[in-house]
């Protein structure tokens, strides 16, 4: 939690002797704990899907994001080298794993949503603002937490990032569901 608090590895092992362990066991909690996410399957209204750009030891990588619109949790996180239809259909297809119903989705305008879909046949709605705006707030906290890194998260695997974006998840969904229950800790 730290380490998405904006410490490095180095600050967190060495600097504060916050722990006595070394950055590379800091750095393999950190992946670790990023397993833990999960999302309990159930009814859903809609759901906001996005992507934005993350760069990754110099290179592109699109983060993709579900959000449920009504309670703000974050469903599923998912990394790819490119936006294309496959990959939104792919990504998609996680996001109804989630979901026991088939809910409206709210995407913009890009291009490879409408084909994959109309091939899974959902409603879905065009939307720039409004309801999109959770998965937008959810890539500025994103962005700003890899800002630390100079939005360039130094490793060749594209599944750091997809464990950073979740190990943020992880935290947001938690920190909505004690919002949401008046400040109690889920049991």
């Amino acid at each position: 939690m730290l380490y998405v608090a904006c410490l490095s590895l180095r600050d967190i092992s060495e600097r504060y002797c916050i722990t006595m362990a070394s950055r590379e066991s800091v750095r393999r909690w950190f992946h670790r704990f990023s397993s833990i996410f999960s999302v309990e399957e159930r009814f859903r209204d809609s759901v906001a899907l996005d992507e934005t750009v993350v760069k990754l030891h110099g290179l592109r990588v699109y983060v993709w994001s579900a959000l449920d619109v009504d309670s703000g949790e974050i469903l599923a996180i998912y990394a790819s080298w490119s936006r294309s239809m496959i990959v939104a259909l792919k990504f998609i297809r996680t996001v109804l794993d989630r979901c026991l119903n088939k809910p409206l989705i709210i995407v913009d305008r890009g291009p490879w949503y409408r084909w994959a879909l109309d091939r899974l046949g959902l409603e879905y709605r065009h939307q720039r603002f409004g309801l999109r705006n959770v998965v937008e707030r959810f890539f500025r906290y994103l962005k700003q937490r890899t800002k630390r890194f100079y939005n360039n998260i130094n490793s060749w695997r594209i599944q750091s990032i997809e464990d950073y974006a979740k190990t943020i998840a992880i935290i947001r969904n938690l920190h909505t569901r004690i919002k949401t229950q008046g400040g109690v800790l889920p049991s």
